[in-house]
């Protein structure tokens, strides 16, 4: 039996379930709508039917003699399976229940005639989703019923009519158990796959992103909600940062007032994104070397730029000489999502350098000069991820820390040092989050049409799946 089977109509509850560990109620929010669970169930038909295909029926022996003999029906087997019904629901506080209408073409043959037979069946089954101590998912079969209706003959005609009883009992007693066998084993052969769906998310060569199931699924009639823990980690070391004050929880808005038809609704927490900046920034990823001897060589800015906001630095230095700029930024972001955007503030340290003469490893700090920034923070969905960017919001602050050198125009050092900093620090920044979030999903399934919505402590996100087979 094929472990696809089912596949694809037990899809929307994976989405939520690629996550490993433990958790708060901090992380992230995923929504199933029912929408999402008819959609992947009409699209999983095929699976369906191979695994309808693939049951084995052993054959009628009768109980000997000559008329036991006629009774042999041999080479049974199901030619072609259609499903003229197929249907999946919500059970609250349960799980789902799966109801398939089968129609069945069997082959078999009486003595040496052949024989074509139709078969009707149905199959209810019901499915609980379960969280392992581990925080991965495990699919627990709690009820399957399966039952034959009316046996046909389509080819064999009239002169099998006595043998007809016989055959039906003979396929309803195997077929009964071995249907609900087939889709249980499936489905329970899944759970081998889930336990694997708790890798890790990489970030960069240093940090990770793992999702993890906090508790058993909230169901309801119209969907299923399941609380994911996002955990960051910087080499092996898990990164939590503790909010000023305490982080409302997600609690996504009555469907009604979602956007219409989305499949998926995902709500992720302020607190993410906190965790997020903090791994980058604990990283060293934030970090960046501006002008002399840097990546960033582009930006140029000598001794004779700051002249006029450092009039002695042309007694130290007679000859025009390049500086450099190396932004550390070593205090953690702060994260605040109100309605309608989301702002980050950064307070990073730019030392402005010159290279020690005669060394291109060594260099000298002329001062350090204290920045605060706020950003505005984009979002957008990709086919697998959420893409974060940041501008800037509002003017960007700056101060003299310590200087070995008299600074007589602070507003003159602001400008020439500001016009490099906002240009390739911002550049840097955005290429650092490049790499954007992971969202939890399974493979072979793309978000599409997303839209995104901030509100005050979290942003949702509402999608529809396109499923590539």
């Amino acid at each position: 039996m094929t472990r696809k089977m089912l596949k694809l109509c037990t899809l929307s509850i994976l989405l939520c379930l690629l996550a490993p560990s433990q958790g708060t109620t901090r992380g992230t929010v995923v929504r199933v709508n029912q929408e999402a669970l008819e959609y992947v169930c009409q699209e999983g038909r095929p699976f369906l039917l191979k695994g309808l295909l693939v049951i084995k029926v052993p054959n009628l022996v009768g109980q000997g003699g000559l008329v036991g003999s006629l009774l042999n029906v041999v080479g049974i087997k199901i030619l072609k399976a259609e499903l003229p019904h197929l249907s999946v629901k919500l059970i609250p506080k349960t799980g789902i229940q799966l109801s398939l209408g089968a129609e069945l073409r069997v082959r078999a043959n009486l003595l040496v005639a052949p024989l074509e037979l139709k078969v009707g069946s149905s199959i209810l089954l019901d499915v609980r989703v379960l969280r392992s101590p581990h925080g991965f998912p495990i699919l627990s079969i709690t009820a399957c019923k399966s039952l034959l209706g009316d046996v046909d003959i389509i080819l064999g005609g009239s002169n099998v009519l006595g043998f007809l009883k016989p055959i039906q009992n003979h396929l309803r007693a195997v077929l009964v158990d071995k249907m609900c066998l087939s889709i249980s084993s499936t489905i329970l052969g899944l759970n081998a796959k889930l336990s694997t769906l708790v890798g890790l998310n990489s970030i960069n060569p240093m940090s990770h992103l793992q999702y993890s199931m906090m508790e058993s699924p909230e169901i309801t009639s119209n969907y299923m909600d399941l609380d994911l823990n996002a955990v960051f980690a910087l080499m092996g070391k898990p990164i939590n940062v503790e909010p000023a004050s305490p982080v409302p929880a997600i609690y996504l808005p009555p469907l009604e007032t979602v956007s219409s038809g989305s499949m998926v609704n995902m709500g992720l927490s302020q607190h993410l994104f906190a965790n997020l900046f903090s791994t980058l920034e604990q990283s060293g990823a934030f970090n960046l070397n501006i002008g002399s001897h840097s990546s960033s060589g582009d930006y140029h800015l000598t001794t004779s730029m700051l002249e006029s906001a450092i009039p002695s630095i042309s007694q130290r230095f007679p000859e025009d000489v390049a500086l450099g700029l190396n932004v550390v930024l070593s205090k953690a972001p702060i994260i605040s999502f109100h309605k309608g955007g989301a702002v980050v503030c950064l307070s990073p340290t730019i030392q402005i350098v010159v290279a020690v003469s005669g060394s291109s490893y060594k260099s000298q700090t002329l001062c350090s000069l204290g920045v605060d920034v706020s950003l505005g923070l984009k979002l957008a969905v990709t086919a697998t991820s959420l893409q974060v960017s940041v501008a800037l919001h509002g003017d960007v602050g700056l101060e003299v820390v310590s200087s070995s050198l008299k600074i007589t125009e602070v507003s003159q050092l602001r400008r020439v040092v500001l016009s490099i900093f906002e240009d390739a620090f911002l550049a840097h920044l955005n290429a650092v989050l490049s790499v954007g979030i992971s969202l939890p999903k399974l493979s072979n399934v793309n978000y599409v049409d997303p839209q995104i919505e901030i509100h005050e402590g979290y942003a949702q996100v509402n999608c529809d799946l396109d499923y590539e087979p």
